[in-house]
């Protein structure tokens, strides 16, 4: 499976820390959110990673200058970035999606032992959900039917049981690539600014959407400076103790 890190956005409401680098280099825990995710990426069998990138791409490029050990790193050039959405970015990509692939916000920190499951999640598309702690309106909401993701979004309501919040991960089995790509052209052309929830929306109209629960594994995805602390302070700590109640500690090995 190939993963897509969305990479290319300005990220406004970080701002001023992200006036000077792209969100995925923000720092926690001593390395960038890139590094975090790299290595869960890695861990769980991913060699093949497309990176696009938009908004200060220089700094990252460099970053990963010299690659990233166990992986081959793609990089795909958003030149529109402040003008799209993670739709947008994510279509950019599709010449390297012709089969199973995973994508996900360059925003996150998690548990690395949230993607696990990963060998064996090409048989069927997946949306990773959490529980979901609070609503302040931000968060993207997902309901379900016995397992299958009936709706999502930030603001919708249907008469189906909750499934949680969105983390932003989705993996695409082989036999969906396809629709999952047609989906992205259809969406795009009608408007270049959609973000990537509602290719998942789509999906779900399709039913080929499946809820995949991580239970009460610790994640975040930073999108104001107050996450910016609660990662540092609260979520690297969490998962740090998490990954050594199993005994891991080697998944955060130096690459």
């Amino acid at each position: 499976m190939i993963a897509v890190i969305l990479s290319a956005g300005v990220g406004r409401r970080l701002a001023p820390l992200t006036e000077s680098i792209p969100k995925a280099l923000i720092e926690v825990g001593g390395r960038p959110l890139i590094w975090h995710t790299l290595v869960a990426l890695r861990y769980f069998g991913v060699s093949e990673v497309v990176l696009v990138v938009g908004h200060r791409r220089e700094l990252l490029q460099k970053q990963l200058r010299s690659g990233f050990s166990g992986i081959t790193l793609h990089w795909v050039e958003n030149e529109h970035y402040a003008q799209t959405g993670s739709l947008y970015s994510l279509w950019l990509s599709r010449g390297y999606l012709g089969g199973p692939f995973l994508f996900m916000d360059a925003d996150l920190l998690f548990n690395p032992f949230i993607l696990a499951g990963l060998p064996e999640w090409t048989e069927r598309s997946r949306l990773l959900v959490g529980p979901l702690d609070h609503d302040s309106g931000e968060e993207v909401k997902v309901y379900q039917e016995q397992g299958l993701a009936v709706a999502i979004g930030k603001n919708v309501r249907v008469q189906a049981p909750l499934a949680g919040e969105a983390l932003g991960i989705i993996s695409v089995a082989a036999a969906d690539a396809p629709l999952a790509i047609s989906l992205m052209d259809a969406l795009i052309r009608m408007a270049p600014q959609t973000e990537h929830e509602e290719l998942s929306q789509a999906l779900c109209q399709h039913r080929r959407l499946w809820v995949e629960d991580i239970g009460h594994q610790a994640w975040l995805e930073i999108d104001f400076l107050e996450d910016v602390s609660r990662a540092r302070q609260e979520v690297w700590p969490a998962i740090q103790q998490q990954v050594a109640t199993v005994g891991r500690q080697d998944i955060f090995a130096d690459s």
